[in-house]
């Protein structure tokens, strides 16, 4: 066991980061949101 606070957790903060399918549908859909506020915000 290491020394540090994360190795219990499994936390590994070297690890690369592999984007999935998921993450970029959820940032798709967050754009998506926003505009739709700013748009409904400007219209009235």
């Amino acid at each position: 066991m290491s020394g540090d606070d994360t190795y219990a957790m499994g936390y590994n903060p070297h690890r690369k980061f592999i984007p999935k399918r998921g993450d970029l549908a959820l940032v798709a859909a967050s754009i998506v949101v926003v505009l739709v506020l700013v748009l409904w915000a400007f219209s009235g």
